[in-house]
């Protein structure tokens, strides 16, 4: 079993990049960790052809806005169907959103796109809660130990686990007691606090209620 892996974030292999984190993180404890390209970098049309030499393709990407990025779009659009049956295809879709059901019709879409081409659906994980992963990388080890278990289980099986399906895909809905804590954390600012320390670094945070597109106020003409 030979297997790519694609990193559909736009930042490419960078340590920016959320997707390219857990890519790392899934390969890390693999006897024989697998390849990592990114398409943010790479020929598309090449990339395809590479894609040929090799038995399973896992695709992480970001879901940004209840989509993917344009170039994971513009790729699985130069896919076409195989002439035989004996490849197979996984998709990982990490995203800032708590709920995994905000990626849920993702994941539908691209499983029933490769299926369609002719693929075996390795599986489909939907990671959420991963708002900040590159910048604060300390704050993702125990995600991270377990993505890394989850590529050596892949690696010696050749499928994604149920298991591990189940558990990156918690929560799917937010409880209604969690809703009340995050909204009354949002009153009282504390989940702002992160957003305000980047704002200050970078000179923004006096201007961060600035609205430079809103409509320009019209002159009463006398």
């Amino acid at each position: 079993m030979k297997t790519l892996i694609l990193n559909g974030s736009p930042k490419g292999n960078s340590e920016k990049s959320g997707s390219y984190f857990l890519a790392k993180a899934f390969v890390s404890q693999m006897e024989h960790p697998c390849e990592i390209r990114a398409l943010a970098t790479e020929n598309q049309e090449e990339l395809v052809q590479y894609m040929g030499g090799f038995d399973h393709i896992i695709l992480i990407s970001p879901n940004y806005i209840h989509a993917l990025p344009g170039i994971v779009i513009k790729f699985l659009e130069k896919l076409t169907p195989l002439e035989s049956s004996n490849r197979a295809f996984g998709f990982i879709i990490q995203s800032g959103y708590p709920e995994s059901a905000e990626s849920e019709l993702i994941g539908k879409y691209v499983t029933k796109l490769v299926q369609r081409l002719g693929y075996e659906c390795l599986g489909t994980v939907i990671k959420g809660e991963c708002a900040g992963i590159a910048i604060m990388p300390n704050m993702f080890q125990k995600l991270a130990k377990r993505f890394a278990a989850f590529g050596k289980d892949y690696e010696q099986t050749g499928v994604f686990s149920n298991a591990f399906i189940e558990e990156f895909g918690e929560p799917y809905r937010l409880s209604d007691s969690s809703i009340r804590k995050l909204n009354m954390l949002d009153k009282i600012g504390v989940a702002k606090i992160g957003w305000h320390k980047m704002q200050k670094k970078h000179g923004g945070y006096e201007k961060r209620m600035d609205t430079p597109f809103a409509p320009a106020t019209q002159v009463e003409r006398t």
